[in-house]
């Protein structure tokens, strides 16, 4: 399927939740080709996680937007509150896993919800998207098998090919897709992205310099900054 620039810009603000950023407090741009689309953060402060994005220079403003993160953990609990703002619509998830299995989840608007909009209709362990940039941040190899839930659907991360390449670079050549639920931007219904994961793997915890996301001819890319 090929997108248009707008699409792939709209998808940004769906889709930035499942990819990672470096650890402790970082800033990345958020780039698609060679344009600007905005600003993503992160920040870790004991058992407290924050993600912000902000979207500023999405074509014609068109998908501007935010979104706001947060992921505090208590033993085997994770409690996740995210706000998403866009010119498009607003959402408001809470969240709580315990050992991963997901407790409790409420989505607002009524609208927004999904048949997985429910706990007792997602198996398995799962990671809410801010939970996911810790197991990321904190690898020591390429991701495999992370299942992300974002309140509406489950996502799976997954690398197809590790590429080691000088000084300590290693590339995972990895996949996002859904696989329960609906795509991203209905009714286009989007559900795969080819994912490159750029690290310095020179220390025992990598670090992440790059993340390009592929769709169609459109890649996103978060690039330090």
């Amino acid at each position: 399927m090929r997108l248009s620039l707008c699409s792939v810009a709209g998808l940004a603000l769906g889709l930035l939740a499942p990819l990672p950023v470096a650890a402790g407090q970082d800033a990345f741009e958020v780039m698609l080709g060679g344009s600007r689309l905005g600003r993503i953060t992160h920040a870790v402060s004991g058992s407290t996680r924050d993600l912000t994005l902000l979207l500023d220079s999405t074509p014609l403003g068109v998908f501007d937007g935010s979104y706001a993160g947060r992921t505090v953990t208590s033993g085997a609990l994770a409690h996740h509150s995210g706000r998403t703002r866009s010119t498009r619509k607003s959402r408001d998830l809470t969240m709580t896993t315990e050992a991963g299995r997901l407790r409790e989840v409420s989505l607002a608007p009524q609208e927004e919800r999904t048949s997985l909009t429910t706990a007792s209709a997602v198996s398995g362990r799962v990671n809410d998207p801010v939970s996911a940039f810790g197991q990321l941040m904190e690898a020591n190899g390429c991701p495999n098998d992370l299942r992300i839930y974002d309140g509406r659907r489950i996502g799976l991360l997954d690398t197809q090919k590790e590429e080691r390449g000088d000084a300590g670079r290693v590339t995972c050549q990895a996949s996002y897709r859904v696989i329960e639920g609906p795509g991203y931007l209905e009714p286009l219904g989007i559900s795969k992205l080819s994912v490159e994961l750029h690290y310095d793997a020179t220390a025992a915890t990598w670090q992440l310099r790059k993340v390009n996301a592929r769709s169609g001819p459109f890649v996103l890319s978060l690039a330090e900054g």
